[in-house]
C-alpha cells in the first residue's frame, strides 16, 4: 500500500503534504501502534481493536487522494479481508463504517473530490499486490489449520495414551483393593481356624450390641469350650489338637447360618457365637443343635466321659435393661460356661438372668410382643411422630420389667409414666388435627377418652393384683399404643400432609 500509493501521487504531482500525510500513515503510524499494544495489558486486544483505527485513517487517506479506484479498492479488500481473518465477520461491518467516518471527515473539513483514474501501471500493481495479499491470507489460515489438525493429532493421540494408562491404573487399582482386602480378612481371620479373631471380635460386639439396644432387638452370645482339650493335646500332640479345633470351628461356622451371625475364636480352645436379634429360646435351640453336631464328629477322646471329643456351652441373652455393656454380657457367658463344665461338661446352661427372663416369657400371655417403630408409621408431623416413638419405647420398658419379674410398684409406676404420657399426646393430637381440618376431629377426641378411661381402670386392678401381668400389659401394648397409632391415626394423615 505504502508502495502503490506512492505511485499514485508521483503520478499525480500531488504536493509535499501528500508525502508528509503517506509518511505518517504508512512509516510513522505503525511504530506508534506497536509501542501501544506492546504496554498494555491485553496487547492481543488493543492490536485487534488498531485494526478498527486502520480502518477510519485509510478511509481518510483514500478521500484525500481523491478516491482513486484501484488502490481504494485494494486498501479496503485488504483491510477488510484482514479484519475477517483476524475477528470474523462481524467485525466488517464496523470496519467499513469506521472508513466512511473517516472519508466522510475528510471530504467535511476539504470537500469532495472524486478521480478514480489510476493509470495501468498502479492498476496492474494494485491487481498483483492484492492478490498476493489474498494469497498469503489464505496461506497463513491453511497454516493454522494444518497446525491444528497437527495439534488435534498429537491431542488424539495422548488421548488414547491417557485412556491406556487410566486403564492400567484402574487395573492396579482393583488389584491394589484386592490386596487390601485380603490383608484386612488376615488381620480380623485366626489364621488356624480361619474364624474371625479376637481383635475383629472386640470392635463388633460393642456395634452389635448398640445396634441391638437401639433396635429394641435381644442379643445371644454364645461361648464354647471344646472339653478336655488339655488332656487330648497332651495325648494326641498339638498338630492333632489344632486338627481338632479346626474341625469344631467348621462346624461352628456352619452354624452362623444367619449374614448377621458372627463365628469367633475367643482364645485357645474356646469360641464364640455372636447371634443378632435371636431371642433365648432361638439361640438355646441352636446352642444345642451345635453340641450335637460336635458330639457327631466322632474324634476319639480317650480320657473324656463319653470317649470323643464334646463341648460345654454358656448362653446369656442381653435384652433391653439386661448386661448394659459388652464386658456383662461376656462375664454372664462365662459364667453359664463354668457352671456347663462343672456340671458334666458336654451340655448347655443359659445364664441366671437368661434363665429368669426364659421363665417369665413362657409364664405371662403368649401375646407379650415387643413393639418395634417403622419409618412407614410416620404421619409427615414431627411433633406426632416423635410422641409416637416415644411411646413405643415405654411399651417395651414396661415389657423388659415385665420379663425380668421387676416387683409390682416397679412395673405399675412405670405404667402410670405411659398413660400420663399417652394422654399429654391425645391432648396435643387433638389440636393438631382440629387445626388441620379432620372432620372426625370430635368422635377421635371422644375415643381417646374411652381409651384413657378403661386403662386406668385396668392398672387399678392390677396394683391390686386382680388381674394376671399380661392382661394390661396386651391393653396399652396393642390397643392403647399400637393398634390405635396404626389404626385409627391414619385416617387423619392425609390431612396433615394437606
Amino acid at each position: 500500500m505504502f508502495v502503490a500509493s506512492g505511485m499514485h501521487i508521483f503520478a499525480k504531482n500531488y504536493g509535499v503534504a501528500a508525502w508528509a500525510l503517506l509518511a505518517l500513515l504508512f512509516l510513522l503510524y505503525p511504530h506508534v501502534q506497536y509501542w501501544r499494544a506492546a504496554r498494555a495489558a491485553d496487547s492481543v486486544k488493543t492490536e485487534l481493536d488498531n485494526l478498527l483505527i486502520d480502518s477510519f485513517l485509510l478511509g481518510l487517506f483514500m478521500a484525500a487522494l481523491e478516491f482513486p479506484l484501484w488502490l481504494s479498492f485494494a486498501a479496503i479488500m485488504a483491510t477488510l479481508t484482514n479484519n475477517a481473518a483476524n475477528k470474523g465477520w462481524p467485525s466488517v461491518p464496523k470496519n467499513v463504517l469506521a472508513m466512511l467516518a473517516g472519508a466522510l471527515i475528510w471530504v467535511t473539513v476539504r470537500g469532495f473530490k472524486f478521480s478514480p483514474d489510476t493509470g495501468w501501471p498502479l492498476t496492474i500493481f494494485c491487481m498483483v499486490g492484492i492478490c498476493g495479499y489474498v494469497l498469503v491470507i489464505g496461506n497463513v489460515g491453511f497454516q493454522r489449520n494444518l497446525q491444528l489438525r497437527r495439534v488435534r493429532e498429537e491431542l488424539r493421540t495422548r488421548e488414547q495414551e491417557l485412556l491406556k494408562a487410566n486403564q492400567s491404573l484402574v487395573v492396579n487399582l482393583q488389584e491394589i483393593e484386592a490386596l487390601q482386602q485380603q490383608l484386612r480378612e488376615q488381620a480380623s481371620r485366626d489364621s488356624l481356624t480361619a474364624l474371625y479373631n479376637r481383635r475383629y471380635l472386640d470392635t463388633t460386639l460393642d456395634r452389635e450390641l448398640a445396634s441391638c439396644k437401639r433396635e429394641g432387638k435381644p442379643l445371644s452370645l454364645i461361648m464354647i469350650d471344646v472339653d478336655d482339650f488339655k488332656k487330648y493335646n497332651d495325648l494326641h500332640g498339638h498338630q492333632a489338637g489344632d486338627q481338632c479345633l479346626i474341625a469344631v470351628a467348621k462346624t461352628l461356622q456352619a452354624s452362623a447360618k444367619r449374614a448377621s451371625d458372627l463365628a469367633a475364636r475367643y482364645g485357645g480352645e474356646e469360641f464364640l457365637l455372636v447371634l443378632p436379634g435371636m431371642d433365648a429360646t432361638a439361640a438355646q435351640g441352636l446352642a444345642e443343635e451345635l453340641r450335637r453336631s460336635v458330639e457327631a464328629l466322632k474324634i476319639p477322646h480317650e480320657q473324656s466321659r463319653g470317649g470323643s471329643v464334646t463341648i460345654s456351652i454358656g448362653l446369656a441373652v442381653m435384652t433391653n435393661d439386661s448386661h448394659k455393656d459388652v464386658a456383662g454380657l461376656l462375664r454372664a457367658a462365662d459364667e453359664a460356661l463354668y457352671h456347663a463344665k462343672h456340671g458334666g461338661r458336654n451340655q448347655v446352661r443359659l445364664a441366671t438372668q437368661t434363665r429368669r427372663a426364659a421363665r417369665v416369657a413362657e409364664s405371662v400371655a403368649v401375646n407379650l410382643v415387643q413393639l418395634v417403630w417403622h419409618p412407614a408409621y410416620e404421619s409427615g408431623q414431627a411433633e406426632l411422630d416423635a410422641q409416637h416413638r416415644a411411646l413405643f419405647g415405654h411399651v417395651n420398658n414396661i415389657l423388659a420389667a415385665l420379663l425380668l419379674e421387676r416387683p409390682v410398684d416397679e412395673v405399675a409406676a412405670l405404667i402410670d409414666t405411659l398413660i400420663g404420657d399417652v394422654a399429654k399426646h391425645f391432648e396435643d393430637e387433638e389440636k393438631i388435627i382440629l387445626a388441620a381440618g379432620f372432620p372426625g376431629a370430635a368422635a377421635h377426641a371422644a375415643m381417646h377418652r374411652e381409651l384413657i378411661a378403661h386403662a386406668g381402670y385396668l392398672v387399678s386392678r392390677f396394683k391390686t393384683r386382680d388381674l394376671d401381668r399380661g392382661e394390661p400389659f396386651q391393653f396399652l401394648a396393642h390397643d392403647l399404643v399400637a393398634r390405635h397409632i396404626l389404626g385409627e391415626d391414619r385416617e387423619f394423615f392425609p390431612h396433615l400432609s394437606a
